[in-house]
């Protein structure tokens, strides 16, 4: 990149947005990452060199237009995120080396909660923390999906097909109207919001004419600065559920009854299940953690009959699936008596339960319930960046996210090559996976550190061909990978990408690095 037209650019959006919003070397400015850096960048080792050249912090959506018009008249590369907290998946970082990261963290305005409709409309630097605490500030009775970690944009994980607990945790589909700035400077309203003075800009998604929504997912054909996203009321009754199976192979089983349930609508939000490695990792027993430390190092895993004496010993089972129930108070007992009535097919499968049995016409709050593991009452917590260090402080993850149907083999299969190859690579698995009702989401997430970079890598590329090869890929990737996923996508040639933008590809008509909005 030529360096002096590099500063004009900077020295130019700085008369827009101040001096102070500007950084002109990527070493601070962001929002503080796990280690407290606020460098922009992937935070966690990586072999890829995706470094920013700097960033710009605009504070609302004419200083974006200005700072696009000015990127389009300097021809600087934009690469945009929200809050850059998309951990795992390259953070702040651009996928090419030298681009401008345009960092909407000051855009932080909850435009409107309404509780009757269950909706609000945010702008990119909203975090889940935020709105979930305006909510109990204005001690409204709706409870927000939250993601595991909750200091990510509603608004990034969202455009990121990211998801969270609750029955409207899928966020994409929860999603309702967007304002967004084109690469021309223009700016767009969808779907209902297209009318000057609309009141259903988050309560009808389609709009009239064609749905153009779709066009600024994860491809990021746009900036996106507003988005309606829609909410449940809090329920009158509620349990939070945990079934234990185990067996390796009772995975199929675990998965096809969750899905059917959710067929069904008997479950009402998505699971997720974690192997026994996950389930050791997470516990607050000390002796497992005694047992796992031996093991938890670098070019190091811990060996599957250490795991298993753990499982037989604490009584827990091979997989665990954490879900819940909402209802009205008079369905809850019933909805229990079927989910354990499913879930007595599989041999030696548990299911235990914390009941909120509430009262008629009366919401539960999340006071009551207090932080979950799972965030299935909507509750954000930071908790699990404590796996981060287990391993060797500082520590590194990453996820590779495939999708499969809902009957559980075809996870299976792939997950028992994945496994081989993680143990060969001398890393444990840990099993994220997540169901909904006509998919599953395969997370494996790879806890790593520095030293391990390379052979990481190596793990990441053969899952991902594993994949592949049985007609599978990934929804969502880490930078380093976005291209060999996006060759999956070779129906017909490619005809997809002859007519959008893939994720991370340059699009030079207009000077934008197009990628996911970054959490």
């Amino acid at each position: 990149m030529d360096t002096q037209r590099l500063q004009e650019f900077f020295d130019s959006v700085a008369q827009v947005i101040g001096e102070a919003n500007v950084s002109r070397q990527p070493s601070s400015g962001g929002l503080k990452g796990p280690l407290g850096s606020t460098a922009y960048g992937d935070p966690f080792a990586s072999p890829a060199n995706h470094d920013p050249c700097g960033a710009v912090r605009p504070k609302n959506v004419d200083e974006v237009r200005e700072i696009v018009r000015l990127a389009n008249q300097y021809v600087i590369a934009l690469w945009t995120v929200s809050r850059g907290k998309n951990l795992g998946y390259g953070g702040s970082a651009p996928v090419v080396k030298g681009t401008v990261v345009l960092d909407l963290h000051r855009m932080n305005t909850i435009v409107e909660i309404n509780e009757e409709y269950g909706y609000a409309i945010v702008e990119p630097g909203v975090s889940f923390f935020d709105l979930y605490e305006e909510i109990q500030r204005r001690r409204l009775n709706l409870w927000p999906s939250v993601p595991a970690i909750g200091w990510g944009s509603v608004l990034g994980n969202t455009t990121d097909r990211g998801f969270g607990y609750t029955p409207l945790g899928d966020h994409a589909q929860a999603q309702c109207g967007m304002e967004v700035v084109l690469p021309n400077g223009e700016l767009l309203r969808t779907g209902m919001g297209a009318m000057e003075g609309s009141q259903m800009f988050a309560l009808y998604k389609g709009g009239f004419g064609p749905s153009v929504d779709g066009l600024f997912f994860q491809s990021n054909l746009g900036i996106v600065t507003k988005i309606g996203i829609q909410m449940i009321p809090a329920p009158e009754a509620y349990a939070t559920v945990e079934v234990d199976v185990p067996q390796e192979s009772d995975l199929v089983a675990l998965v096809s009854i969750l899905s059917d349930l959710m067929r069904r609508s008997v479950i009402l939000n998505s699971p997720s299940i974690a192997n026994i490695f996950r389930i050791a990792l997470t516990s607050r027993v000390p002796s497992v953690h005694e047992k796992l430390q031996e093991y938890m190092k670098p070019n190091s895993c811990v060996p599957y009959d250490v795991l298993d004496g753990i499982r037989v010993e604490q009584k827990w089972g091979f997989w665990r699936a954490y879900f819940s129930l909402y209802s009205q108070v008079e369905l809850l007992p019933g909805l229990l008596q079927t989910t354990r009535r499913a879930f007595n097919a599989i041999p030696g499968a548990t299911m235990t339960w914390r009941e909120f049995s509430g009262k008629p016409g009366e919401s539960i709050t999340t006071a009551t319930i207090k932080e979950e593991e799972i965030p299935h009452s909507g509750i954000p917590t930071l908790a699990p960046l404590e796996i981060l260090n287990s391993r060797q402080k500082p520590g590194s993850h990453i996820d590779y996210s495939p999708l499969f149907p809902p009957s559980g083999r075809e996870l299976y299969e792939w997950y028992l090559k994945a496994k081989q190859r993680t143990v060969d690579s001398k890393f444990d698995f840990f099993a994220d996976f997540h169901v909904f009702p006509r998919h599953v989401i395969g997370i494996e997430l790879i806890i790593y550190t520095d030293e391990e970079v390379k052979r990481v890598d190596e793990l990441m590329r053969h899952v991902i061909r594993d994949a592949a090869e049985m007609g599978y890929t990934a929804y969502r990737t880490h930078l380093d990978y976005m291209d060999e996923v996006a060759s999956h996508f070779n129906f017909n040639g490619g005809a997809l990408k002859q007519i959008s933008w893939i994720p991370g590809e340059f699009c030079p008509q207009a000077n934008l690095e197009f990628g996911h909005t970054a959490n």
